[in-house]
C-alpha cells in the first residue's frame, strides 16, 4: 500500500476539531462522565471505610495496611471494584463511539443527553479490552525475557514490591523517610519492573501504531476491524508515528502552559478571605474549576478525535 497519511493536515485537523467541535464533544461526553464520578463516589463509600481514611491522616502508615481501610473482604472489594470499573468503560466506550463516528462518518446525534449502549458502543468496549489484553501480554513476555535475562526471579521482584512497601510504612510511621541504607538487595529485585518496561517499549510502540485506527474503525464500521487496522497502516506506520510524536510535543507544551495558568489561579484563590480579596479568591476558584473541566475537555477531544481522524484519513486518503 502506498503511502497516503500527511501527518501535518491529520494533526492539524485534530486540533481544529477540538476548537471547533468542543461544545459537541461536551453535549457527547458529560451524562456519561456525570455517571463515572457518581459510579466511583459510590464505589469508594460503598468498599472503604471512612472513619478509617480519616484516622489514616493522623497515622501515615495506616494507609498501607489496606485490610484496615476496607469495609469488606479484600477479595469481594476487588470483585465490586472490577465490575464498577467494566460498566464505566461501557458507558465511556459509548462516548468514544460518538465522537468516533462524527469524525470519521459525519454522523450527529441529536439530545442533549448521550447514553449509547448500541453495536459502535459495543464494538468500542469489546475493542478497549482486546488493546488492553494485547498491551498486558506484550509487557508479561517482556517481563519474563527481562528475568531470564538479568537473572531475578519473578517470584524476588514482587517480594522486594512487599519489603519495600513496608520499609514505606515503617518510615512513615517514624515520620522521615526511607533511609538509603535500607534499600539493599532486598529491594534491588524491584528494578526488574523498570527493564521489563525497557524491554515492552519497542515491541509496545510498533503494535499500538499498527492499530492506531483499530478504536475508531470498529465504530465506523459493522466489525471489529483488528486484521483491517494493520492493512491500513500498512505502508503509513512512519506517517502515524510522527502524527503521535508530535501531537505528544504539543500536548506537553499546553499541558505546560495550563500549568502556568492554573498555579496563578491558585495563588489569588490563596488570597486573604476579607473584603474584595474574598471576592477575588471564589472568582479564581471557579475560574480555576472551569479552567480544569475545559482543558479536560480539549484533551479528550485531541485524543478520540485525533483516532477517528487517522482512521478516515487511512480509509480515505483524504
Amino acid at each position: 500500500m502506498a503511502e497516503k497519511f500527511a501527518t501535518g493536515e491529520a494533526l492539524n485537523e485534530t486540533f481544529q476539531f477540538a476548537l471547533n467541535r468542543w461544545g459537541t464533544v461536551l453535549r457527547f461526553g458529560w451524562a456519561p462522565l456525570a455517571l463515572t464520578i457518581a459510579i466511583s463516589i459510590g464505589l469508594a463509600w460503598t468498599i472503604l471505610d471512612i472513619k478509617a481514611l480519616e484516622a489514616a491522616e493522623d497515622n501515615p502508615e495506616f494507609i498501607f495496611q489496606l485490610d484496615q481501610l476496607l469495609r469488606m473482604p479484600m477479595p469481594t472489594a476487588i470483585l465490586l471494584a472490577l465490575a464498577g470499573s467494566l460498566f464505566i468503560t461501557i458507558l465511556l466506550s459509548g462516548f468514544m463511539a460518538s465522537v468516533y463516528r462524527l469524525v470519521a462518518l459525519g454522523e450527529e446525534r441529536p439530545g442533549f443527553i448521550q447514553l449509547r449502549f448500541d453495536g459502535p458502543a459495543q464494538r468500542v468496549f469489546i475493542a478497549t479490552l482486546i488493546l488492553s489484553l494485547i498491551n498486558f501480554a506484550i509487557y508479561a513476555a517482556a517481563f519474563l525475557a527481562a528475568s531470564m535475562t538479568t537473572g531475578i526471579s519473578p517470584g524476588a521482584a514482587f517480594g522486594a514490591v512487599g519489603e519495600f512497601s513496608r520499609l514505606v510504612s515503617e518510615s512513615a510511621s517514624a515520620g522521615g523517610a526511607i533511609d538509603a541504607a535500607d534499600i539493599g538487595d532486598s529491594v534491588a529485585p524491584v528494578g526488574l519492573f523498570f527493564v521489563a518496561v525497557l524491554f515492552a517499549l519497542l515491541p509496545m510502540i510498533l503494535v499500538n501504531v499498527r492499530m492506531a485506527p483499530f478504536m475508531a474503525g470498529s465504530a465506523a464500521e459493522n466489525r471489529l476491524l483488528l486484521v483491517g487496522a494493520f492493512r491500513l497502516t500498512a505502508g503509513n506506520f512512519w506517517g502515524v508515528f510522527f502524527y503521535y510524536v508530535l501531537l505528544l510535543i504539543v500536548m506537553m507544551i499546553i499541558a505546560f502552559v495550563f500549568q502556568l495558568v492554573m498555579g496563578v489561579i491558585e495563588a489569588l484563590s490563596g488570597l486573604p478571605s476579607s473584603g474584595v480579596f474574598a471576592l477575588i479568591g471564589y472568582l479564581a476558584s471557579a475560574l480555576g474549576l472551569i479552567a480544569t473541566l475545559a482543558y479536560q475537555l480539549f484533551v479528550s477531544a485531541i485524543q478520540y478525535g485525533g483516532q477517528g481522524v487517522i482512521y478516515r484519513r487511512l480509509k480515505t486518503g483524504a
